[in-house]
Order: C-alpha cells, then sequence, then structure tokens
C-alpha cells in the first residue's frame, strides 16, 4: 500500500450488502472522499471480489443471503491475501453478543445502522489510516531486520578481518625478532669468513714465494679451525632458529591434529621467545615432564600460549620491574593442565570479570586491539575444546589455567 500518511484518495474499498439502497448510499459518500468502490450482494460474490480487487478496507453487512456477514468474515480471514485487510460491520444488529462475535473473528469496529454520513466516513478514514502505518511499520521491521542481518554480517566480516590482522601482527613481530636475532650469527660467520679469505691469501703468497715455515702452517691450521667452529657454531643456532620458526608458523597456518611431546614443543617456543625476553629485563621458565603428549592442533597452542606470553610481557609489569613469566603444564588421568604465571602488578577482580571480552584492552591508547585474550578464549574453546580462566592477585600477579583434554590417539 503505497500513498501517503495523509492523502488516501484512491484507496480501495469493497462493500457487502444484499440491500441495493445501503450500497448506494455508502457508494455515493464514499466516492465523494475519492475513494474507489466496488461492491457484492452477498457473502459468497463478496469473497471472490475481494480476491481479485484486494481491497484496503471492507464494509460488511451481517444479514445477507447464503452465508451471513460473520462467516464471510470468517472465510475472508482464512485466505493469505485477505486476512490483513481490515473489516468493519454495517449492520442493524445491535445486540452486544453480536458486536462481541464480530471482534472475535476479526473485525476491526462495528457501526449500526441507519448509516450516518460523518460517522461513517470518519471510521473509514480512520482505519485505512491505522491499516496503512501498519503495512509501514511491518515494511521498516522488514528493512531493519534485513539491514541488522546485513551489519551482523559486515560485524563478522570486520571481526574476521580483526583477528587475521591480530594473527598477521603477531607473525610480522616474530619475523622483525628472528630476523635481527639470526643477523647476528650470519655476521659472526662473514667475519669469521672474510678473516680466513685474507689470512689464506697470506698464505698462499708466502707458499708461491717458499717462505712458509711449520709455524706458519701450525698457526694458519689453527686458524683455519677456529675458524670453522665459530661457522658451525652459529650456522646451527640460525639452523635451530629458522627450523623452530618454520615449525611455528607452520603449525599456526595447518589445522590438521597431531600427537606431540610438549616438553619438546616448548623447546620451540622458548627459542622463538629467546630474542624478545633477551631485549627485556623479564626472564621467561618453562617446566614441563617428558614424555607429556597431547594430540591437538600444536600451532592453536603455540598462537595461545605466545599471545598469553606477549601479552604479561606488555601489560603486566612496571617499567622498572624485572619480571618473571612461568609456564608449568601437567598432566591428569585424560588432560593436560596449562599454567601461566607472572609475578607482575595483577588486575582488579572487575577486570578479571571483562579480561576475555571482545575489544577490551587496559591501553586503549597504546593501539591495543582488545582481541589479545578473547582469540585465546576462543581457540581453546573452539580448536582444542579446553576451557580457560584467570585468577590474579592486585601487587601479587596473575595467572592463566588452561585445561585441555589429552585426545592421545594410540
Amino acid at each position: 500500500m503505497k500513498k501517503s500518511k495523509i492523502d488516501l484518495r484512491g484507496s480501495k474499498i469493497l462493500i457487502v450488502d444484499d440491500k441495493k439502497e445501503n450500497v448506494e448510499l455508502l457508494v455515493q459518500i464514499l466516492t465523494a472522499e475519492g475513494y474507489e468502490i466496488a461492491f457484492a450482494m452477498d457473502g459468497e460474490k463478496a469473497i471472490q471480489v475481494a480476491s481479485i480487487y484486494l481491497p484496503d478496507l471492507i464494509l460488511l453487512d451481517v444479514m445477507m443471503p447464503g452465508i451471513d456477514g460473520f462467516e464471510t468474515c470468517r472465510r475472508l480471514k482464512s485466505l493469505h491475501g485477505l486476512k490483513e485487510v481490515p473489516v468493519i460491520f454495517v449492520t442493524g444488529k445491535d445486540k452486544v453478543s453480536d458486536i462481541v462475535e464480530a471482534f472475535n473473528i476479526g473485525a476491526v469496529d462495528y457501526v449500526t445502522k441507519p448509516i450516518r454520513h460523518e460517522e461513517i466516513i470518519a471510521r473509514v478514514a480512520t482505519h485505512i489510516k491505522l491499516q496503512y502505518l501498519i503495512l509501514l511499520r511491518n515494511e521498516l521491521i522488514s528493512q531493519l531486520r534485513v539491514q541488522n542481518i546485513e551489519l551482523e554480517q559486515l560485524s563478522k566480516a570486520k571481526d574476521l578481518q580483526l583477528e587475521k590482522s591480530e594473527k598477521l601482527s603477531h607473525l610480522g613481530e616474530m619475523v622483525g625478532e628472528l630476523t635481527h636475532e639470526v643477523s647476528t650469527p650470519l655476521g659472526i660467520m662473514n667475519t669469521a669468513m672474510t678473516n680466513l679469505v685474507d689470512q689464506k691469501n697470506l698464505f698462499k703468497e708466502k707458499l708461491n714465494s717458499q717462505k712458509v715455515t711449520k709455524n706458519t702452517l701450525d698457526n694458519f691450521l689453527d686458524l683455519l679451525e677456529r675458524s670453522f667452529d665459530i661457522v658451525l657454531s652459529s650456522l646451527g643456532h640460525s639452523i635451530n632458529l629458522v627450523d623452530s620458526f618454520r615449525k611455528i608458523i607452520v603449525g599456526e597456518f595447518n589445522q590438521s591434529k597431531t600427537n606431540f611431546d610438549l616438553a619438546v614443543y616448548l623447546e620451540d617456543i622458548e627459542l622463538i621467545l629467546g630474542p624478545k625476553i633477551k631485549n627485556s629485563p623479564h626472564s621467561l621458565v618453562f617446566n614441563c615432564a617428558s614424555n607429556i603428549f597431547i594430540f591437538a592442533e600444536s600451532g592453536v597452542l603455540s598462537q595461545i600460549l605466545l599471545n598469553i606470553i606477549n601479552n604479561a610481557l606488555r601489560h603486566a609489569f612496571l617499567a622498572d620491574d624485572k619480571g618473571c613469566i612461568t609456564i608449568n603444564i601437567d598432566k591428569s588421568d585424560t588432560n593436560v593442565i596449562i599454567k601461566i604465571s607472572d609475578n607482575g602488578v595483577g588486575v582488579s577482580q572487575e577486570q578479571q570479570n571483562i579480561m576475555f571480552d571482545k575489544y577490551y584492552t587496559t591501553k586503549p591508547d597504546e593501539g591495543g586491539s582488545g582481541l589479545g585474550l578473547y582469540i585465546v578464549k576462543k581457540l581453546v574453546e573452539d580448536n582444542l575444546s579446553g576451557e580457560i580462566n584467570l585468577v590474579s592477585v592486585i601487587g601479587e600477579g596473575s595467572c592463566f589455567t588452561i585445561i585441555l583434554p589429552d585426545g592421545i590417539k594410540m
């Protein structure tokens, strides 16, 4: 129904009455108001006309040949395209029981004959306007529902993008730290090999001029041995760093589950975090007995541990603190219990209650996204089928406890 709230001209009205004079009177009154009129002389015909005409309002008599007005109204209200059309009974029956019956079967109003000109105009206009407003409301609700769905989809896409950005940010930070850490042994190797090349050229000159003594040869061989030791040691350290980094990164993008030894796994985590810890005043301690195995997504677990540890390094300590972060891993009959604790400043009970909420951060002015611990909780619960909780005491520190099913596959 597409018309102005004020101008109802052109609205369609169906008049149903078996008395020709009543129909003519209503047609005369309503046509003068600008309404479009159709009529029927009995209930059966009214249903046929209404199904084709699709009126905006129906004026319906009660006493008619064939089916009466009450039964006509019941049948109209059972039809999909007509059940919302307002029906006003216009009848000579004025008993309270008839009025109650009319409203019970879905009428919106009840007007008794004789027809009063001003009254019928007012009631018709009122109910057409009400129906217009109802349809307008329903249309707005429908539009709002569509917009809400679109907003939810945009919100989910935004959340996924932010979570991906958070993960890539975390990986980018690790790449930067790895690059810086690997550059040191590479520099040492370069220095050792450059010096060895220089000494090799000097030795070759002496050899060509037949000035090589036993002492010269011994010194060159000694230098060669020390240079190789330096290069092999630095190369081994670089290979270990890159290999640990590769396993952690590949794991984070690989969602398959595997059985793995947590003690061996933590060695890679410790190696990856080495550069960050070395450049901070804090220490990191890992305690894990050997032969604790778990069947899980190793990359998800590394993302969880690195997020919590990095969160502690950023937020747990004051500027001049020399803190300690401890990772303890134990095993019960069917679960692996991981505790990541620090001896930092701690957080209040109020903060503990919202620590895992999306977008919550204690340092909004320093670029924190507030997604780190929210993502951690999602990964623990959704990917690892575990649970995580936080206990913290102001001035003493915080402890995250993660309980995971070991899920060992034999």
